[in-house]
C-alpha cells in the first residue's frame, strides 16, 4: 500500500520550517505500470519570495513561469533550467508572497532501478555511468536535476497537488530526521544580496546528498 499523503497545514508554516520538516519525508512518484519510485528527502533549500529574497525566482512578482509559487502551499513548482534539466520545489507558507522550498537531493527507497534506467538514458560513457552501473545509488537523486530526472517530473507536473495521495507525484510521511546541518544554497548569483544566506538544510552524514556536504 503507498504511503499516506503528507498534511497541507506542514505546508503552512514559515519556509525555513517548512525546510526542516520535509527532512525524511517521502516523495512518491506513481508510474504507469508496477509499483511507485519512492525517494527520501535529504536535502532541501528555502527560497524567501517577494521583496525578501533576491535569489527566488519571485522575488519581483508573480510571472507565468512561477505562479504556483504565489498559490496555496502544497503544490509543485516546477520549472526548466538553461541546461533543460527540471527543478522540483514546493510552495510554503500560502501567503501569496511567493515562499517555496527546492528538493535537492533523495535517498531511494522503492524503484531504485528504474531511476538508474532514467539517470543513464541521459549520460554517456565516463566514470559517473560506470558508478551508477556499478550500483552507486545513493548518486541517483544527489542533486535538483538527478532528482527529477529519477523521477520522470517535467513541467507537465507544474501545479500538481503533492497533498493528493491519488495524483502522479505526492509528499509522504516518512520517518524521523536528525537535527539538520545549515549551509548556505548552492549555485546563486554571487553578486545577489541573498548569496550566503544559510537556507539549505541537509541530513548530516547522508551519502545521498550533493556537493558540498559541509560548511563552506
Amino acid at each position: 500500500m503507498p504511503p499516506l499523503p503528507l498534511p497541507r497545514s506542514l505546508f503552512e508554516a514559515d519556509v525555513r520550517q517548512v525546510a526542516v520538516a520535509l527532512l525524511g519525508q517521502l516523495v512518491v512518484r506513481r508510474e504507469t505500470s508496477g509499483p511507485p519510485s519512492i525517494g527520501r528527502i535529504v536535502e532541501v533549500e528555502a527560497y524567501g519570495g517577494l521583496d525578501l529574497d533576491p535569489s527566488a525566482h519571485s522575488y519581483r512578482g508573480p510571472t507565468p513561469r512561477c505562479e504556483v509559487m504565489f498559490g496555496p502551499a502544497g503544490h509543485a513548482y516546477v520549472y526548466a533550467t538553461q541546461g533543460r534539466c527540471c527543478c522540483l520545489n514546493v510552495s510554503a507558507v500560502g501567503d501569496a508572497r511567493g515562499q517555496a522550498v527546492l528538493l535537492r537531493a533523495l535517498e531511494p527507497v522503492a524503484g531504485a532501478e528504474r531511476m538508474r534506467t532514467r539517470r543513464l538514458a541521459r549520460l554517456g560513457q565516463g566514470p559517473t555511468r560506470a558508478r551508477l552501473t556499478a550500483g552507486y545509488d545513493h548518486e541517483l537523486a544527489s542533486g535538483p536535476g538527478r532528482l527529477c530526472l529519477c523521477l520522470d517530473v517535467d513541467r507537465s507536473l507544474n501545479g500538481v497537488d503533492l497533498t493528493d495521495g491519488d495524483g502522479p507525484l505526492y509528499l509522504a510521511r516518512g520517518e524521523a530526521s536528525p537535527p539538520p546541518l545549515w549551509t548556505p544554497r548552492v549555485g546563486l548569483n554571487p553578486k545577489s544580496a541573498s548569496h550566503g544566506w544559510p537556507w539549505r538544510a541537509l541530513v548530516p552524514g547522508c551519502r545521498a546528498v550533493s556537493p558540498p556536504r559541509t560548511l563552506r
